[in-house]
């Protein structure tokens, strides 16, 4: 796996936007996880979007592997503690830091739009993902 997918990239290829599938085009040699929760979050916008439920389950059987969620475990319980003592802990959702500690154990760099969050999180690397994205 050469990537991690955040919930924004995923929905960029679901949307077929020009950065998220330039970015997929261009990167089709490389391989990309999905965080368990990414699954969850993924499937809650589509429901709130009014999208048929079976297109969402066509769309997800692309191929993305999931990421074993135990190697997070850790990595969350330390993000969580460090972000306390900063004072930055309640600017993230609880969903963004799950997916952080994700690539993070993954050893993976996060796709991404939200930088946002996941800048403040010690030791993940980012692919920033935007509009002018090739």
């Amino acid at each position: 796996m050469d990537y991690v997918a955040d919930t924004t990239f995923l929905a960029g290829l679901w949307r077929r936007q020009a950065w998220a599938v330039n970015f997929a085009q261009e990167n089709a040699a490389k391989s990309l996880g999905l965080p368990w929760l990414l699954l969850g979050e993924f499937k809650h916008g589509a429901l709130r979007a009014g999208h048929e439920p079976a297109g969402v389950e066509n769309f997800l059987r692309i191929g993305f592997p999931m990421l074993d969620p135990l190697p997070a475990i850790p990595v969350y319980a330390r993000l969580c503690s460090q972000l306390q003592d900063t004072g930055v802990y309640r600017e993230i959702g609880q969903n963004d830091l799950w997916i952080g500690a994700s690539a993070i154990a993954a050893g993976r760099p996060l796709l991404t739009r939200n930088r946002r969050h996941f800048d403040k999180m010690d030791g993940l690397e980012l692919v920033v993902l935007d509009s002018s994205s090739r």
